[in-house]
């Protein structure tokens, strides 16, 4: 299973979110690019980056950033604020490997296949669910499908790869809910796991699960998880719980 540690950006700076409140916001000393030199060096290949501060403008802001990260030569995959097409080729042409979307495939029923067809699999539809339906800008706009009627709906699209986030355990510190994930997963697809993440043995259980690749952040930062046990996990080594 592929770990992505997440490098959440806001004003420049490396922060964590409570369940999507910016009113709950704490920031880290570290900087972006010397963050992400810290998970390369431990043996990370790839990255998680999202531009909170652009999913709350609808804009993206830190595609300087962006540039920066890439060029440590790791997988980049980037949401945040790309609400449009110009936003996500400029994304794209900043670096990032993969980029999230989110509302743009929620806005205009036609989107999702405008999407496909001009960027293929460049675009992992960024599913976020708060009490059971997905939601949308910011984890403020709600729509009444659950994840599994949006990734059938999307998969028509032509999509493979879906970011599922749980809304309600992100940056909670407790777990990843064990029957969460599992009822989503199917043949001729994947899905990339976020929200809730907090302990290598979460990661061994969704690699068992089957997903196949699952996001950490607010444990690495809290000291409640290290980059290489996280590693040991995702790739399914002997390890020691942290």
């Amino acid at each position: 299973m592929i770990l992505f540690p997440a490098i959440d950006l806001y004003e420049g700076k490396v922060i964590r979110l409570q369940e999507g409140n910016f009113n709950k916001k704490t920031s880290y000393d570290a900087s972006p690019l010397e963050t992400a030199k810290r998970y390369r060096d431990a043996g990370c290949t790839h990255i998680h980056v999202v531009d909170l501060e652009g999913a709350k403008i609808g804009v993206p802001r830190h595609l300087g950033v962006l540039e920066e990260i890439a060029s440590l030569g790791m997988f980049v995959q980037y949401g945040g604020g790309l609400r449009s097409i110009e936003s996500i080729r400029a994304a794209a042409e900043s670096g990032a490997n993969r980029v999230m979307a989110g509302s743009l495939l929620f806005q205009d029923p036609g989107m999702p296949a405008l999407l496909y067809e001009i960027f293929g699999r460049l675009v992992m539809p960024a599913i976020d669910v708060k009490e059971g339906r997905v939601v949308y800008a910011g984890w403020l706009a709600r729509t009444g499908e659950s994840a599994r009627e949006v990734i059938a709906r999307l998969r028509g699209a032509g999509y493979s790869c879906f970011l599922v986030t749980d809304t309600e355990r992100d940056g909670m510190l407790q777990g990843f809910r064990r029957d969460f994930y599992a009822p989503l997963l199917g043949p001729g697809y994947q899905i990339v796991a976020a929200g809730g993440v907090t302990t290598a043995d979460d990661i061994a259980a969704l690699a068992a699960e089957g997903l196949s690749a699952a996001v950490v952040g607010k444990s690495l930062y809290e000291g409640r998880l290290t980059i290489e046990d996280a590693l040991a996990a995702a790739s399914g080594c002997v390890y020691e719980s942290a």
